[in-house]
């Protein structure tokens, strides 16, 4: 090791012990006041749920901020921190095997939460998730033109503030819930035609990868919105990420800033049980069919891009009525079973516009977005939904791919359920819970250490949880990670 990476190496020792330290220090001092009982155990938690995580960023940042003589260590004539993936090019094998038509990809991905105040209690909770898989170019492979086989697996271990500690509705780790298990999350054939015009996917797939998504709203950690609506996932009966079913979807695109697609897929309720990662049954309820039309103005063209979606769906699969039971009479003061509707349905629409940017030919500036969904009156849990926010990329001189996103979202709770609770209530009073509305605010950071490492500290507020008034809202600090290989 030369004079500069010991530098470097010793720098990176002080920063982290010295951290740690301080943070003993800190700890002492808490301790000895019994007033903040609270919040050690708090801090505690926070240590044992977060120690595996925050090791990888302390390094990391450590790394990159303080150790410029590291980064300037080469590999094969790159720097480390300069590559695409934390891995490389594996001696040349990697592009040998993109050459040939296979692109492997894999990605570790964390996240924390905790919630100093509100909630039904004060904890935090780590939730990880790892995803590798394999695009295969058949034009290459097979000499079948623009045709690919995609194939993702995840597994997911952890757990859950929302559930455990805050009980509230949209869970504040999106990364969380499918089963918590080693799942087969896409396995499809997509073909082009037509110059591209046409796209047709079959085989294994989410709903959610190809309908009703805004990428960039995937910039947040609570799962009220990751590119879709969590209030219309519940209401549709669909399945999102790494849930996925049996379908075919088609993409016509006459123009390059149009598109229509639809689809038909199998609907199973049971898809995202943690028993279920590798059940590829063709069992189903019934048929899910969504439509959707895209604009997509400014692509590619120096002008400001936008994308302008609206769309719908159908789920023929029989649905519970939120309200009337059998006879038609309420259920809540019946006690009989609720009656069912042959089919539900659901609407959205979603706007998305760079409105600044700062120079022509550069990705930094600001995009505001918005998402609002329908639901069918007779079964949705949720009457309508929004969420509105935005995002802007290059926050500081050098930092272009930094990202600031901030949104609020709402869910109201539909009428015909809450007035179902209030007979349960009056009939027994105290058994339930009398849902409104939930409602969520959060802003990230999203800090790109390096092409293959990115954090996004958060901070959440939770707003009504569970929408019964019954429950402090909370404030949630987070953290996400992912490390590209």
């Amino acid at each position: 090791m030369d004079s500069s990476a010991k530098s470097a190496a010793s720098t990176k020792h002080v920063v982290i012990v010295g951290a740690g330290f301080a943070g003993q220090n800190c700890a002492r001092k808490l301790a000895s006041d019994s007033s903040a009982e609270p919040l050690m155990e708090l801090l505690i938690s926070y240590r044992k749920q977060w120690f595996q995580q925050t090791r990888l960023v302390l390094f990391a940042a450590a790394a990159f901020f303080s150790c410029p003589a590291m980064a300037q260590q080469t590999t094969g004539g790159q720097r480390w921190f300069d590559q695409d993936t934390m891995t490389d090019n594996w001696g040349g094998e990697r592009t040998s095997l993109q050459d040939a038509g296979i692109n492997l990809r894999a990605h570790f991905t964390t996240e924390s939460a905790g919630n100093p105040s509100g909630g039904n209690y004060q904890a935090v909770r780590y939730t990880q998730q790892i995803d590798f898989g394999a695009d295969f170019d058949l034009d290459r492979l097979m000499r079948i033109h623009d045709a690919k086989i995609q194939v993702t697996l995840t597994d997911r271990v952890g757990g859950s503030l929302s559930a455990d500690a805050i009980g509230n509705q949209f869970a504040v780790q999106e990364l969380y819930g499918a089963g918590q298990n080693f799942r087969l999350a896409e396995m499809n054939y997509q073909q082009d035609f037509l110059k591209h015009k046409v796209t047709i996917e079959l085989g294994w797939s989410p709903i959610g990868d190809n309908f009703a998504g805004l990428p960039y709203f995937c910039n947040f950690q609570n799962g009220v919105i990751c590119g879709h609506a969590s209030a219309m996932t519940t209401d549709s009966g669909a399945h999102n990420f790494p849930t996925a079913e049996w379908g075919v979807r088609i993409n016509v695109s006459p123009r390059p800033d149009f598109y229509v697609a639809t689809g038909i897929y199998q609907v199973n309720p049971n898809e995202g049980d943690s028993d279920k990662g590798v059940d590829l049954s063709f069992r189903s309820t019934g048929a899910f069919v969504p439509i959707e039309l895209g604009w997509l103005p400014g692509q590619g063209s120096g002008r400001l891009p936008g994308v302008y979606k609206i769309g719908g769906y159908y789920n023929s699969s029989e649905a519970p009525d939120l309200f009337k039971d059998i006879n038609g009479q309420p259920a809540g003061l019946t006690g009989e079973p609720l009656g069912q509707h042959n089919g539900r349905w659901g609407a959205y629409i979603m706007p998305d516009q760079m409105v600044f940017r700062e120079a022509s030919s550069s990705n930094r500036g600001l995009t505001l977005g918005a998402m609002v969904t329908v639901g069918d009156p007779d079964t949705a849990k949720y009457s309508y939904s929004w969420v509105a926010g935005g995002h802007y990329q290059g926050t500081f001189p050098r930092r272009d791919n930094d990202v600031v996103s901030f949104m609020i979202a709402y869910a109201r709770t539909n009428s015909r359920l809450t007035q179902y609770q209030r007979d349960l209530d009056t009939v027994a009073p105290g058994s339930v819970g009398i849902q409104t509305y939930e409602s969520i605010a959060e802003i990230d950071y999203g800090l790109q250490l390096t092409r293959w490492l990115k954090i996004r500290p958060n901070l959440q507020y939770v707003i009504n949880p569970a929408g019964t008034g019954k429950i402090p809202n909370a404030f949630v600090i987070g953290l996400y990670t992912q490390v590209t290989f």
